[in-house]
């Protein structure tokens, strides 16, 4: 199994099935569309041809309102962040430990990309509870505006990884 960029010529998108209908919708008619236009990034994690689970990663802004009262930014009224747009797992593959890789993976990208660039973190919108309670044991904490907008600093990605 290897992360690799998503390419349509090589990664079969329409048997993937994590049982969220919209994730799969994403995956197999909009990810490519997205990727030609310069929206985002999709990371699939598969066995040749077969997708195991899939990620997008995109810039993204954040205002500082919404950011704990402990962040410091001066005048900034916007801050940097990753977006980690979509994360996902076929149903064949779950609870394998296999979404854990996924996200580990975005963490090193994002990595990567803190070093050439600004950014505070990576940031999530968790579709409900559950994505929730995943993503908070890696540490990502609920954001002002919404219990399921979700952020993680950098330095604990650094800690992380």
């Amino acid at each position: 199994m290897i992360f690799e960029r998503l390419d349509t010529r090589k990664h079969q998108r329409k048997t993937f099935d994590c049982g969220v209908a919209a994730l799969n919708l994403y995956l197999q008619q909009i990810a490519n569309q997205d990727q030609k236009r310069g929206l985002t990034r999709v990371y699939v994690l598969a066995e040749q041809q077969q997708i195991i689970g899939y990620y997008s990663i995109c810039a993204h802004s954040v205002p500082t309102d919404q950011l704990p009262d402990n962040t410091k930014l001066g005048s900034y009224v916007d801050a940097p962040f990753l977006l980690l747009g979509r994360l996902a797992v076929d149903l064949r593959f779950q609870n394998q430990g296999y979404g854990d890789a996924l996200i580990f993976h975005a963490f090193k990208i994002t990595t990567e990309a803190a070093e050439k660039i600004g950014t505070l973190g990576m940031i999530v919108d968790a579709k409900d509870e559950p994505a929730a309670r995943f993503y908070e044991k890696f540490g990502f904490m609920p954001l002002s505006t919404s219990k399921n907008r979700l952020a993680l600093p950098f330095s604990a990605i650094k800690a992380l990884l």
